[in-house]
């Protein structure tokens, strides 16, 4: 993984790698976030790149007071991979369509 210098260059995380909890007032420092990644720092950008952008989603209109655990789990799950735009954010529809999304298809699969 290389630095990326543009929004679709930032790469995709894994749910597991990307675990945030959006409860936090600040976000890790780079020094800490690069230890969670084995000191890989491009990862660990990565990382803040989608924190930062997952942060500003979640500032619109009070999304997370409305959002239960469960669709939580999904909005983590989706920002993990979300394209972002020209200003390194997620498109809010096409966010908020993806997550919807994500939990149908894990409702799906939870009832078969």
């Amino acid at each position: 993984m290389t630095f990326p210098t543009l929004p679709g260059d930032v790469a995709v995380l894994t749910p597991s790698e990307f675990a945030f909890d959006l409860e936090w007032n600040n976000v890790p420092s780079l020094a800490e976030v690069c230890r969670r990644f084995g000191s890989d720092a491009n990862r660990a950008l990565v990382w803040l790149i989608r924190v930062r952008a997952l942060r500003a989603w979640c500032a619109r209109d009070g999304t997370v007071e409305s959002l239960s655990p469960a669709r939580m789990r999904h909005v983590c799950e989706v920002a993990a991979r979300f394209e972002l735009n020209d200003e390194w954010e997620f498109d809010a529809d096409a966010f908020c369509l993806a997550v919807e999304m994500a939990a149908d298809q894990r409702s799906r699969c939870e009832r078969s």
